[in-house]
C-alpha cells in the first residue's frame, strides 16, 4: 500500500474490498460527542487514542449508536487536529435505530489519533458514536 504505480494502486484496491473490517472501540460503548452553541463545533473528543491502532488504516462508516435530541448534526473528524472528514445526520421523532454513516478519508498513518467535534442547530446535543474501519 506504499506507491503510486499501477501494481501499488491496485494492491491498495484489492486491500480495501477484501480485507475484514473492524470497530473501534470494540465490545464496548462508543464515545459521546458534545455540541457547542448552535452551529458551533464543541470540544475536542478523543475517538481513537495515539497508538491505539498500529497499521495503517482508514474509516469507511461511523455509527451513531445515540443522539440525545430531535436534530441536524454535523461531525467532524480529526487526525489529531487535522481535519480529515465531516458527516451530517438527522434525528427526528420517528426514527430510532442505529445510523451508519457513510464517511472516506485518506489512509491514516499507524497510531494516529482520531478525534472529533460536534455541532447541531440547536447546540447542546451529543452523539455517541464509533468507527467502523480498515486496517491495510
Amino acid at each position: 500500500h506504499v506507491g503510486d504505480s499501477a501494481m501499488a494502486i491496485l494492491h491498495i484496491l484489492n486491500e480495501h474490498a477484501h480485507i475484514h473490517s473492524e470497530v473501534y472501540p470494540t465490545l464496548a460503548n462508543g464515545e459521546d460527542v458534545v455540541s457547542g452553541a448552535a452551529w458551533v463545533l464543541g470540544v475536542f473528543k478523543e475517538i481513537v487514542p495515539v497508538n491505539a491502532i498500529n497499521e495503517v488504516f482508514d474509516i469507511h462508516y461511523i455509527s451513531i449508536e445515540s443522539l440525545s435530541a430531535n436534530d441536524t448534526y454535523e461531525l467532524v473528524l480529526y487526525a489529531a487536529t487535522v481535519e480529515i472528514g465531516r458527516v451530517r445526520f438527522i434525528k427526528n421523532a420517528v426514527q430510532d435505530g442505529t445510523v451508519n454513516v457513510p464517511f472516506q478519508c485518506d489512509m491514516q498513518p499507524a497510531n494516529t489519533q482520531i478525534q472529533a467535534k460536534l455541532a447541531t442547530s440547536s447546540g447542546g446535543d451529543t452523539a455517541r458514536i464509533s468507527l467502523f474501519l480498515h486496517r491495510y
